[in-house]
């Protein structure tokens, strides 16, 4: 299909961004909303899958999913209009320096996603999560599309290898996207293995990660031994512990999300008598999590925080998010600590003796007995007063 063209004298095909094994991809543009558009055109074959996708997810509106404009059908063509994520691909992502916590993070929101489609209200499982499907936008959240398509068999057979006990996929007869305990597993375990393609060692300049020949688990010298205790948890469908749900799997990524959180900058205001640009020291309110030789620092886990809103959603403008960092608010120190600091300051400035304000103070400020006694001599005095014109009255 040539770039240039208009379809449904609306959406201009810009340029092709890939062409998959299934449909083309296509940057182009919306003329009469003036927005950027993301065009896929599946195969001909492969056109009566993408159309039930899309009638099973066309009213997804989630900050962490690629959200779904229109569908066109024009002669043997159908062309699906979503929303277009400039950002990194998987492939890109694959060939940054991501920490610890970015691959957690990452975890997190793609949990997000595949929650809220397998909610009891839409009941769709993924079941074709592979780098394809996963982009991180410029803002650096991490948007999923591909839902209820087929499978793609290859990828999966490949990397069934590392810890499924042969099986492929769960439950492979029934309609793509139809919800089973089977392929809740199975989001699950894909997951796992992007989690592991980002954590496993790999050249810098490498796209693309393939399954280990000798089917054993390798981790950078900088992943946290939790966390590659996790993936191994998600990938080994025999292990004691193995993670069978999207929803378990949330939960732990949460904790250690918490754990693994970089400490925030301190701020401090610039002391009087310093230049602007000086940098004003301040000790860390939290320690960070270093990581080595395959171990993190031991450290208990925090309570998962929750996330507030962010305004990243393609149809909804705002919704649910993924991880804020929890806010550290100054703290004044109690009046009576003061009063006592103040106090020691004085008797330094002026030891042995009151300093001369407070002499000053005292001198101006009459003491209670005087008060008194002055209270008792002028009551009497208008008592005298008053008897003796009572008298004279007549």
């Amino acid at each position: 299909m040539e770039t240039g063209r208009v379809i449904h004298r609306r959406y201009l095909l810009q340029r092709l961004l890939k062409q998959e094994q299934d449909c083309a991809l296509y940057q182009g543009f919306d003329q009469v909303l003036q927005r950027a558009v993301m065009v896929k055109v599946p195969n001909a074959e492969h056109i009566p899958a993408y159309r039930a996708a899309v009638r099973a997810t066309s009213q997804f509106a989630h900050p962490h999913i690629v959200g779904i404009y229109d569908l066109i059908v024009e002669s043997e063509h159908v062309y699906i209009v979503q929303e277009y994520v400039d950002g990194d691909t998987f492939e890109v992502l694959l060939q940054k320096a991501l920490t610890p916590y970015q691959v957690v993070e990452m975890g997190v929101q793609i949990c997000q996603a595949l929650l809220y489609a397998s909610s009891p209200s839409r009941k769709i499982c993924h079941g074709n999560l592979t780098p394809e499907a996963v982009v991180r936008d410029q803002r650096g959240y991490v948007r999923i599309t591909n839902f209820a398509l087929p499978t793609d068999m290859q990828y999966f057979t490949a990397w069934s290898s590392l810890g499924s006990e042969g099986l492929v996929i769960s439950d492979a007869g029934l309609p793509s996207g139809q919800m089973t305990d089977g392929r809740r597993a199975d989001d699950a375990r894909s997951v796992g293995l992007l989690l592991y393609q980002l954590l496993t060692p790999h050249p810098a300049s490498a796209n693309k990660v393939e399954p280990p020949a000798d089917k054993r688990l390798r981790f950078m010298r900088t992943s946290p031994a939790e966390l590659c205790e996790l993936v191994a948890r998600l990938l080994v469908r025999q292990h004691p512990q193995n993670i069978a749900t999207v929803e378990a799997l949330h939960s732990e990524l949460k904790k250690l999300a918490a754990a693994l959180e970089p400490p925030m900058p301190a701020v401090a205001a610039t002391p009087r008598g310093t230049s602007s640009d000086a940098q004003v020291a301040v000790p860390q309110l939290s320690p960070s999590i270093p990581s080595g030789q395959g171990r993190a620092a031991s450290r208990p886990l925090q309570e998962p925080f929750r996330i507030p809103s962010s305004p990243l959603s393609a149809p909804a403008a705002v919704a649910e998010m993924h991880s804020q960092s929890p806010v550290i608010e100054p703290v004044s120190p109690p009046l009576s600590g003061m009063s006592m600091k103040l106090a020691a300051a004085r008797q330094a400035a002026y030891p042995g003796s009151a300093p001369p304000a407070a002499d000053m103070q005292r001198s101006r400020t009459p003491s209670i007995p005087v008060l008194l006694t002055l209270g008792v001599v002028l009551f009497g005095l208008f008592f005298v007063i008053g008897y003796f014109v009572a008298q004279a009255l007549p």
